[in-house]
Order: C-alpha cells, then structure tokens, then sequence
C-alpha cells in the first residue's frame, strides 16, 4: 500500500458520510479539525470532463496534498470566444460542511496562432476556478506557452453532499486553460484525543517508510510536542509532509531498482560514470537527503521514450566506448525509443545500443570500441546480447559483424537465432582475448566493409 492510500485509509474517514465517531469522555475538548480529503478528488483525464481535456505536455508537473505527482489537465481552443464552464469534475458522497479547496491553475492567451484577442495582459475579470458557488479570479496573461501555474483557494459549503470545482470564463479573451487539484480539507468536530488517536495511528506506519531525513525529523519532533489543538495541527501538516515524502521516495525506489538492474547487466562503463550516474543517487536514497527535484530528474532506463530523447543513461553506458552521448554526429548511440522487442518475441528492449542506416542499405565500414583500463592481466572473456536486422533482399547468411576482445580470436555475432520470419537474428556472443601488463581491455564490434546488416544492436556486455 502507498503511503497516500495508507494516509487516505487512516485519516480521510471524515470526509464521507460513513462516519462512525468514538465516545469520548465529556471532558475532553471538541476541536475544529482540517482533515485532508485530497484523494477524493481524481487527477487523472477521466476523472475531469473528458471532452477536449488532455494531460498537458508543456506545464510542469505538480504535487498533490496527499503526495501524487499529476500531470495539469488542459483545455485549448483555436478561439477567444467560448465562456462558460471549461473543465470541471465533481466529486459526490460527501459529509456536508465546509471544506477548504486550493487548485492550481492558469488561463491565458496564446498570440501568434492566427486568431486574436482584446484581452489586456494581467485581466483579472476573465477566467476563473470555482467550487460550487464559490470562485476565484486568475490573472489571465498573454503567451505563447504555458507559464507557471497560480494557486487558488476557497472556502465551500457541501449541502447535498456534492462538490463540484473546475475552471470557467465569464467573457471571451483566453484559448488556453489548465487546471489540477493540490488539496480539499475538511473542516470536521471532533474530539481532541480521537484526532490523536487517528494521526498518531497513521504516523507509526509512516515513520517506517523511507523518506527525507527533513520529513521525518519534523515528524518526530511533532509527535513528541504536548497534546493540544495548535500541536495537533503542527502534527497533521508534518504527516502530510512526511506522506509527501515517502511517495517520492517509493517512485525513487522504483527507478533505482531498474537503474541497479541495469548497472548490474555491464561492466563496461568508467567509475565516474558510474558514480554519476547511479552511486550518488543511490547514496542519497540511503541517507535521507535525496530531494523532490533530484528525484523528479530520475529516469527510468526500462521506459520507452520519445525519439532521441535526452538521457541519462547515455553518458553511463557510452562512457567508456568511442561515441559521444549526443545523437548530433554520434556514429552510434542508445537507443530507448524501439519497441518491436514487445511483439517480435525476441524480448530485446530498450535501452540498448545502436548502429544503423536505412532498411535497404550496409552499415559503414566502422570498429565500434570500448576500452578498460586497470583490468586485471590475464584471460578475458566478453559476452554480449547481440542482435542484427539484415539489409532488405540480402542473400542468406547474415553476415559482416564479429566481436574481438583485444587481439583474441573475432567472432561472428550474425550466426544468431532468427526471430520469427523476420530478418532479424539474436545471439549471446562470447568472445576471448588476453589482458597484458599494460591493463588495457579493448572490447571490439568490427563491422566489415562487405556486410549485409542494415542494423546492429547491442546490450548487457559483460567482461570477466
């Protein structure tokens, strides 16, 4: 379980009308407690209106109160003119009362797409946020992308048990609306020992979770502060700060456990590449120091990107070959954007490297070389996952690519299992050669002049 599903599990409980209060004894005081019901609300497209809403692209992704990461939901229109509600959801099955909502939002006008509009930069009286009857004005600006996102908040009365918030206009000048929840608290009496009870529940399993050595130092220091209604407020922020924290954590745990995976496939790679890329993170998990940014600019080696997309795992894996981590020029590069690994039944996914032209042509005469320094003398073998496509209408066999450690015996890397009917041939290639005094191991993919191999791709190459 999450630390947000936990946190909703312990303490949203007054949010809904399936409340069942503890009796207390009559002296002990009733307080007013602001209780997070975050999680009610959804954040995913589905839950806003779905038509012309998207998960936005251009707008920074932001944090919920109760410690999910969302991407803004957006609504843009090649037209100035459309008023009314623009993006809206509603949440129902509420305890009436008053509640507290904050979002995040932005409205303005994007100039130079070929429509126009009179709206003064900074209006104030165009689009707004609301829940229920209630709203809040944005300042409304003119731009050609999406700007930092305001936060709005309200004070709302549930009634019916319903809440709906979204974004509105009352007159024409915006064509570019964003909208996400960042908190709904609930304003809920209760007995000041019962609020103890649940938070001082909720803080046990928190405070086994990793997260920041901040979070939880505040958090201990919290909960050893005498009872009373400020402490106890002091305590409920410090908790949702610690749940916060331990979300971004478990995400963190997530891409270091595929980044780890990853390192421990190779060996081949520099020490500051490897520090840099993995160790130094890995660290900072580990002693609690780790922060939101550090953790947001994690990546995960196993997901698909976008075609050449930035990387952080170019400058690990092509550290120690003769490449450069940039596909401007780069003879070769990793590639993580390939997915025909998912159907082919060859399993060959992302990220992997890449030596390739057009379907119909041969790769270029080239030596593609790694070299390790500070090997131990003595015999090496290297092993790799090697696939190659053959050039459209090659004359079997596939052919042109071995595999060299130093000056060991080169090996074919063609002579591969084919995968399915395609032209594509997949091997574990094993390769030996002689480490001498000198330490140097040079790991070498030689691609012949006469080949017939339209592409060459590779991972987890290994020496020992």
């Amino acid at each position: 379980m999450s630390a947000a599903m936990l946190f909703g599990a312990l303490l949203f409980t007054g949010c809904s009308n399936n409340d069942n209060p503890v009796v207390l004894p009559d002296d002990d005081p009733v307080i007013t407690v602001k209780e997070n019901c975050t999680d009610l609300v959804g954040v995913s497209q589905a839950d806003w209106n779905a038509a012309g809403v998207c998960a936005t692209q251009f707008a920074p992704a932001v944090v919920t109160a109760d410690g999910r990461t969302s991407n803004m939901m957006e609504k843009y229109e090649t037209t100035v003119e459309t008023v009314g509600e623009l993006l809206w959801q509603t949440i129902e099955g509420l305890e009436n009362g008053k509640y507290e909502v904050t979002l995040y939002a932005n409205a303005f006008f994007t100039n130079g797409r070929g429509f126009e509009s009179d709206m003064a930069d900074g209006a104030t009286d165009v689009a707004y946020v609301f829940a229920n009857d209630q709203k809040a004005y944005l300042t409304c600006n003119i731009a050609t992308a999406t700007a930092a996102n305001g936060e709005y908040t309200m004070e709302v009365e549930v009634t019916d048990g319903t809440l709906k918030l979204g974004l509105a206009k009352d007159k024409a000048g915006t064509n570019w609306h964003t909208i996400q929840i960042k908190s709904l608290y609930f304003f809920k009496e209760q007995k000041l020992s019962e609020a103890y009870a649940e938070v001082l529940e909720a803080a046990a399993v928190v405070l086994e979770m990793n997260m920041s050595a901040e979070a939880k130092a505040a958090l201990v220091e919290a909960l050893a502060a005498e009872q009373s209604e400020a402490n106890l407020n002091a305590l409920n922020e410090a908790l949702a700060n610690a749940v916060i924290s331990a979300n971004l954590y478990s995400d963190a745990e997530v891409t270091l456990t595929a980044m780890k995976a990853l390192v421990d496939a190779t060996n081949v790679y520099t020490p500051e590449a490897l520090n840099e890329y993995y160790t130094k993170w890995a660290d900072k998990f580990a002693d609690g120091t780790l922060t939101a940014e550090e953790i947001a600019a994690l990546q995960n080696p196993d997901k698909v990107t976008g075609w050449h997309a930035a990387l952080t795992v170019d400058n690990f894996l092509l550290s120690a070959w003769d490449t450069n981590p940039d596909f401007q020029d780069a003879p070769y590069y990793i590639n993580s954007w390939s997915v025909e690994g998912d159907s082919d039944g060859s399993d060959f996914h992302v990220p992997f490297f890449e030596y390739w032209v057009g379907d119909g042509d041969s790769l270029g005469e080239r030596t593609l070389t790694a070299t390790l320094n500070g090997v131990k003398e003595g015999d090496v073998e290297v092993s790799a996952w090697v696939r190659v496509r053959a050039k459209n209408g090659f004359e079997a066999p596939a052919t042109g690519i071995t595999l060299q450690v130093n000056d060991g015996e080169a090996v074919n890397v063609c002579d591969g299992a084919q995968v399915g009917e395609s032209q594509f041939f997949l091997k574990d290639a094993v390769a030996k050669g002689k480490v001498g005094a000198d330490g140097v191991l040079k790991i070498k993919f030689i691609v012949a002049a006469e080949n017939n191999i339209s592409w060459l791709s590779f991972k987890n190459v290994m020496y020992k």
